[in-house]
């Protein structure tokens, strides 16, 4: 039970989009709630359908599309305001470049200035249905339902070719201790960052997460981070962090800081089958919960209660909420998360800069 000091919310949280929206149902379609486990799960056109679940906030990690089009820019923000949430908070990704003021314009010659023009205008236009474009930086969010929502945000992934918002080497992510929810673009070093996923690809999987990223999650240990970045790598983990005592002057990374028999992994080939084989194996009861997962629009974890209660500055959730398949295929689902929040001492919902 929360406490009357805290309450309990929902997040609903996706990245990686790219540009599409929830596949919607058309008359002559087929029963699109459980076709994930009825048809052919291998070639199945979607697992981000329309309508997206309810929630007091939605969360998009970023790419929000493919090729940084005034189009793309439209149909996201549209989607975004349409979702069943009072607050909508949204960074870029690597693929939204015309966001990234010096990679746009390195010279300042301010040689594409309508197409930066135009967008600013749709992330303005959708303020009005609750849409907060964020920067790199801190935020206190009052949201609706009376709780409080502390945020640190961040579009920053390393350098690999030639894309929007990378960095060379380290990067200063200032993530503040206690912090509810960090939501970055891309995955910390270790953990949920696999690319190129053998059973995927036939090429051993790569880490392609930050260790700038991961240390500044390990010393602020926030209860929530989501990030997207690595298609192929969409999934979740609720990490025990070893006492300090422990690790004593370990560098910091997964295998010395993270007690992996004391946390929960969620991957993608344990959600649905990668391969043929894997399909053919598939049992009753899987069948049944990806059809559960269908009907739900997503995948359902409760940090306040049971198995999955989270012990705050002890755990850490990790969410790698990537909609796109490694192919560019709209087929992972989104995430709902539970979680209780504090109090706020004001209803008002416009963001607040504290850092």
């Amino acid at each position: 039970m929360a406490s009357s000091t805290r309450i309990k919310s929902r997040i609903l949280i996706i990245s990686d989009t790219h540009g599409r929206q929830p596949h919607t149902k058309d008359v002559d379609d087929a029963d699109t709630d459980v076709e994930m486990a009825t048809k052919d799960i291998l070639r199945i056109p979607t697992g981000f359908r329309s309508p997206l679940p309810e929630a007091d906030v939605a969360i998009h990690c970023g790419d929000l599309t493919r090729r940084s089009a005034v189009a793309e820019f439209e149909a996201t923000f549209s989607m975004l305001r349409a979702l069943r949430a009072p607050l909508k908070l949204v960074i870029a990704g690597n693929h939204d470049r015309v966001l990234d003021a010096p990679y746009w314009d390195p010279d300042g010659d301010e040689s594409d200035t309508e197409t930066r023009r135009r967008v600013h205008e749709i992330i303005a236009r959708a303020r009005q249905d609750g849409v907060r474009y964020l920067t790199e930086g801190s935020y206190d969010f009052a949201l609706r339902n009376g709780a409080m929502l502390r945020v640190y945000a961040s579009p920053y992934t390393p350098a690999y070719g030639r894309w929007g918002f990378q960095y060379e080497g380290a990067h200063d992510f200032a993530i503040p201790p206690g912090v509810d929810v960090a939501m970055t673009h891309g995955p910390p070093h270790g953990i949920l960052d696999a690319a190129g996923l053998t059973q995927l690809t036939g090429r051993p999987a790569k880490h392609a997460g930050c260790a700038s990223l991961f240390r500044a999650v390990h010393r602020a240990r926030p209860r929530i981070h989501c990030f997207g970045h690595i298609h192929e790598a969409w999934g979740s983990y609720l990490a025990t962090w070893k006492p300090a005592a422990e690790v004593g002057d370990a560098v910091p990374g997964c295998g010395t800081v993270i007690d992996a028999a004391g946390s929960r992994l969620e991957t993608l080939r344990g959600v649905k089958p990668t391969s043929r084989a894997e399909k053919l194996a598939m049992t009753e009861d899987r069948v049944k919960r990806l059809a559960q997962l269908s009907r739900q629009r997503g995948v359902h974890v409760d940090l306040t209660e049971g198995e999955t209660r989270l012990e705050q500055g002890r755990q850490t959730f990790f969410v790698n909420a990537a909609i796109m398949d490694m192919y560019y295929h709209p087929t992972q689902l989104p995430w709902i998360v539970d979680i209780d929040l504090p109090r706020a001492e004001t209803q008002d919902v416009e963001m607040s800069v504290v850092g």
